[in-house]
């Protein structure tokens, strides 16, 4: 197992938060194919960059940051 999926399983709270967050950037992105608004791009790109976010900070920090098994 990576270090990153070490982090995210030591840390199951920010491991759901930053899987909900691109779930919903994921579900803004997709709700542009019925109703092009500027609303669900702007949402969208915000927590789909949330999301990517998230999962660099946990690579990051768990090259940074021993996790201990």
């Amino acid at each position: 197992m990576g270090k990153e999926n070490k982090y995210m399983a030591k840390h199951v709270e920010f491991n759901s938060c930053v899987h909900l967050w691109m779930g919903l950037g994921i579900a803004w992105v997709v709700s542009l194919s019925w109703a092009w608004t500027l609303h669900s791009l702007i949402l969208g790109c915000a927590f789909l960059s949330a999301g990517i976010g998230g999962h660099i900070y946990a690579c990051v920090a768990g090259r940074k940051i021993e996790v201990q098994e």
